[in-house]
């Protein structure tokens, strides 16, 4: 009796076994049937800057992206799409022919962007993809796209967890899905499945990770972009550090009882916090959850988060009750959610969609010093770069001041008869220009007209490097040569 019940449990394992793969194959065709009316191959112009020569516009060169439709003529695909777009068209599934496109709204620090097609163009109406919030750890997720040959594609991954982290061009940490083993390269755009439900789209993709912008996020950004002006989120505009040592804690006057609270070790002049917060407190718990000496707390769907979830899900101009210790009391402040652009930043992150300000004046190259200027130094460019010129952007980058809203640098010197002795000089930071505190780029302007009676522009840089001695009528007589054997069309561009 004993063998034959065992028997009957081993065949309906089998048969449950052998089911399951057809089940999923019958799931997979049914998805990808209905993906053939909602994904989009995107073939975008992009046109920018080059970093060194700003002037020098670069090559329009052409990519591919990804996006799916969230409404009959809208559709969603990665911010980094639109970096520098001039031109963005969509193609559906078996058809040849290009839909324009422009952009509706985007969010670097979300990495989405919403797009609008045009309907004369699109024909019949797209089939939107709703995007459910769900999350379901160890799950195999699936990642379907429509390849530049049109074919639709999948990809296979499981999902390990949940946390906050920056994207590649983003200053602010938000909400991801993080794939692991991932069966094939997938990239930004694609679209992630769990089993019938869609769960988000991909962010970034590695050989071993994927990164995916959850639904909870691209429904928020969504609702938020269908209003006239589109907000945004909160950024954080403070930094922490591990609250660990009880020598640092019995220093703060904290009781023994209170083991649990984050350092704030540094306050920013932009963001959430910017002007409630102060170097030394201790914030105990953001909106009622209680944070770890990490800065993390337990999410009741995510597990461990770090802080940033509770300010970046939410608008500017909300309150969020801070509570924190500060001279040896505890204190509830309602903290006022704010963003910023990376063109607040004294160091900006990115500058998109526009020509960088820059100067030439007798071959000298002025420029306003931006992370992709630290990118001209390759891979690991922090530990290549100028240590004075890292140290603005590690240490200030988000703290611009009424004295100072740009860096300024002498970049390099174009070799010209008038700057004989100096063409060795850049990578330095201007502190003065005729007696002028230089406080951002367009002070230069000004600057230029002051002592106008002397044959000199007096150009003074910080950490007592030379000064720069630069004749008015010689700059005068050069700078049309100096145009035309370096190719500059317009030697300034200064908002």
């Amino acid at each position: 009796m004993k063998l034959i019940q065992i028997l009957v449990i081993i065949a309906g394992l089998t048969m449950c076994t052998s089911c399951s793969p057809a089940v999923k194959k019958s799931t997979l065709s049914e998805i990808s049937e209905q993906m053939k009316n909602s994904l989009v191959n995107l073939r975008i112009s992009v046109e920018g800057y080059e970093s060194l020569q700003p002037w020098k516009q670069q090559d329009v060169a052409q990519k591919t992206g990804y996006g799916c439709a969230v409404g009959p003529y809208l559709i969603l695909t990665t911010a980094d799409n639109a970096a520098n777009a001039t031109v963005i068209q969509a193609r559906r599934y078996a058809k040849n022919e290009f839909i324009p496109a422009t952009i509706k709204a985007v969010d670097y620090e979300c990495n989405l962007c919403l797009l609008e097609l045009d309907k004369n163009a699109a024909g019949q109406p797209f089939q939107p993809i709703t995007f459910t919030e769900e999350y379901q750890p160890e799950n195999e997720l699936f990642i379907y796209w429509l390849s530049t040959g049109g074919h639709l594609t999948t990809a296979r991954g499981i999902l390990d967890r949940a946390q906050c982290e920056s994207n590649p061009i983003s200053f602010n940490r938000t909400l991801y899905y993080i794939l692991t083993n991932p069966s094939r390269t997938a990239s930004q755009a694609n679209i992630v499945f769990d089993g019938r439900k869609a769960v988000g789209i991909v962010s970034w993709a590695g050989a071993s990770e994927v990164g995916v912008v959850p639904s909870e996020s691209i429904n928020r950004f969504m609702k938020a972009a269908q209003k006239p002006q589109y907000k945004g989120f909160g950024a954080v505009g403070f930094d922490v550090y591990a609250l660990l040592d009880p020598a640092v804690r019995k220093f703060l006057k904290m009781p023994e009882d209170i083991q649990h609270g984050v350092y704030v070790s540094q306050v920013f002049t932009l963001g959430t916090g910017s002007t409630e917060l102060k170097t030394g407190d201790v914030i105990l718990a953001i909106d009622g959850k209680t944070l770890n000496p990490y800065g993390r707390y337990l999410h009741e769907r995510y597990d461990r988060l770090t802080f940033d979830y509770l300010i970046a899900t939410r608008t500017p101009g909300e309150k969020i009750p801070f509570e924190i210790f500060r001279d040896g009391e505890k204190i509830t402040l309602d903290v006022e959610v704010k963003n910023f652009s990376a063109a607040d930043m004294l160091v900006p992150h990115y500058e998109y969609d526009k020509q960088p300000e820059y100067m030439v004046l007798g071959g000298y190259v002025f420029q306003k010093l931006t992370r992709d200027y630290f990118l001209l130094w390759g891979d690991n460019w922090p530990g290549k770069a100028s240590p004075h010129l890292y140290q603005y952007y590690l240490n200030k980058a988000f703290n611009p001041t009424e004295d100072r809203k740009d860096i300024v640098i002498l970049s390099y010197v174009l070799p010209a008869p008038l700057n004989l002795g100096y063409q060795e000089q850049g990578r330095l930071v201007v502190s003065t220009w005729n007696g002028m505190k230089i406080r951002k780029f367009s002070d230069i302007k000004k600057a230029r007209t002051l002592n106008p009676n002397s044959p000199f522009d007096i150009v003074e840089f910080e950490l007592d490097s030379p000064k720069i001695v630069i004749p008015r009528q010689m700059a005068a007589l050069y700078d049309p040569q100096i145009a035309k054997i370096y190719g500059i069309q317009k030697m300034e561009n200064i908002n």
